[in-house]
């Protein structure tokens, strides 16, 4: 009788381990619902956060396991915002491969797009990435590949919802998404390359446009107009009107038509900054001069 309790009890504590083990694969969900973050408009923000989750919460079933819950929240971010102030920081076309969940960290292998991402680009869309899913209770680091390869250019490949914080406050940086205009080296006409610029405090957006643009483009086939030694002497934005200021000499070309093509490349550029309806090109503070190009 002793012999078949003690097998009786040792049943009951098996069902009971096991039940255990049940639990911790389920993933406690919050049922006030979990943030999707993207990339803020500063312009629409007043110049808040770089990162800003939407208003609108994801709901997670509390029976889901947690690579369900993870799966559901890389989905609803690849499928972008619904608020036009948000923007996605994940390149168009991207979409999941594979996850895990090992431990605590889920392990994310999106496909090929991904890949290009590098610098500001790709720390935002990892900052993005991370804050999302390290609000799940099993999860407090991430893992981010690209057609199962590492990403070369980050500083760690572990990634944790404090550090991006601490990163992105430090910082100070704000991004602002542009269209540069470059010359294609195959046709001879400008051609733009998007880009998502970081703007540090104090910084202002024309300025990192034109930091950008004297540091040339990511495509190959794409050249770079400015001058090595261009500079200009001040710049506005008012009334929608960007106004340029630049030197009577040494900064621009003398050939009458690489300073035209230059000139246009700026201003077109300029012209994607969000406010900018015309640019107003300064020589010595005075208008541009007729047949200046």
């Amino acid at each position: 009788m002793k012999r078949r309790l003690s097998l009786i009890a040792a049943l009951v504590l098996l069902l009971l381990l096991l039940c255990a083990c049940a639990a911790q694969h389920a993933q406690e969900v919050d049922e006030s619902g979990y943030e999707v973050y993207f990339l803020s408009d500063p312009d629409s923000s007043g110049g808040g956060d770089a990162i800003r989750a939407q208003e609108t919460r994801i709901t997670l079933d509390g029976t889901m396991e947690t690579e369900d819950c993870v799966r559901t929240l890389m989905e609803t971010l690849l499928a972008g915002p619904k608020e036009p102030s948000l923007s996605s920081p994940i390149p168009d076309g991207t979409t999941l491969k594979s996850l895990t969940v090992s431990g605590r960290r889920a392990q994310i292998d999106l496909s090929a797009p991904y890949a290009r991402l590098s610098g500001i680009d790709l720390s935002l869309a990892d900052y993005c990435i991370t804050l999302t899913l390290t609000q799940l209770p099993n999860v407090n680091a991430v893992s981010i590949t690209a057609e199962g390869r590492e990403l070369p250019y980050r500083k760690t490949q572990v990634l944790l919802s404090a550090d991006t914080l601490l990163s992105s406050r430090e910082s100070g940086l704000r991004p602002i998404t542009v269209s540069l205009y470059f010359l294609d080296s195959k046709t001879g006409e400008l051609r733009a390359e998007q880009q998502t610029l970081a703007l540090y405090e104090g910084q202002t957006r024309v300025n990192a446009l034109l930091e950008a643009l004297a540091q040339g483009p990511e495509d190959d086939s794409l050249v770079s107009l400015l001058p090595e030694n261009f500079a200009v002497i001040s710049s506005r934005i008012e009334n929608g009107v960007c106004y340029l200021n630049l030197p009577a000499s040494g900064a621009l070309p003398e050939d009458e038509e690489a300073r035209g093509l230059m000139l246009s490349a700026l201003e077109q550029s300029l012209l994607s900054l969000s406010g900018v309806d015309e640019v107003q090109l300064l020589i010595e503070g005075a208008a541009e001069p007729d047949g200046y190009r």
